[in-house]
């Protein structure tokens, strides 16, 4: 039987968020993620750049991905930040609404050896918290983080960001651990695990879980 394609979608009207995927739908019932009356968001990709994602074309999938979120995500009024982890963490550029500038650092990610997950949450933490408005950082990755501490470091520094107010998506492939992802995500249904071939497909449609936020930009 072939794979369907994971869906993730919003539907205000009835304050539900439904996550499909190969058949097998998941529904929550209960209020959406939290808008903030600024009008203005910012969102923070999170990319796992560790030596597994040069395999089976992930990071072309993420490339592709990340752009056509951030395409969506400004026009329902957020600016989109990148920040790449692999060995250690690196912030590559701020929240921007220019899509070709996020593009150019995102073709120019450097692949590395280990997944060091709790310092890149650390970063986009530190790089959202003096914003104001609706924040979120959205988590690619392709395996469980094994830098110092692991797992517990990146769940406390995920559970401090949220203590902030800052929302947080996981999407995970392969090695991840589905309830790390979801002890890690700001809700439960916020931390899914994908088919590899699906990643760049789910980064994408993640957007469909932000709230509208203003008129957004017709801006290319």
């Amino acid at each position: 039987m072939p794979e369907k394609d994971i869906e993730i979608g919003k539907h205000f009207e009835d304050r539900h968020i439904a996550i499909s995927q190969q058949g097998v739908e998941i529904r929550h019932r209960g209020k959406p993620i939290t808008v903030e009356m600024a009008g203005l968001g910012f969102v923070y990709l999170v990319i796992d750049c560790s030596g597994s994602m040069q395999e089976h074309n992930k990071l072309g999938q993420v490339i592709k991905g990340a752009i056509d979120f951030a395409r969506e995500a400004r026009g329902k009024g957020y600016s989109v930040g990148l920040i790449q982890f692999s060995d250690d963490a690196t912030h590559l550029c701020e929240p921007v609404r220019d899509i070709s500038v996020l593009e150019k650092h995102l073709r120019n990610l450097d692949l590395g050896g280990y997944t060091h997950m709790a310092e890149a949450i650390a970063l986009a933490d530190e790089k959202l918290a003096g914003r104001k408005g609706k924040r979120v950082m959205v988590i690619a990755t392709d395996g469980m983080p094994n830098g110092p501490g692991e797992p517990n470091a990146s769940l406390n520094i995920g559970k401090s960001a949220k203590e902030n107010g800052i929302d947080i998506i996981v999407i995970g492939t392969d090695d991840a651990d589905r309830d790390f992802l979801k002890h890690l995500a700001s809700r439960t249904e916020l931390g899914v695990k994908v088919p590899t071939e699906q990643l760049g497909q789910s980064i994408a449609s993640t957007a469909n879980i932000l709230p509208q936020l203003g008129q957004g930009s017709s801006e290319k």
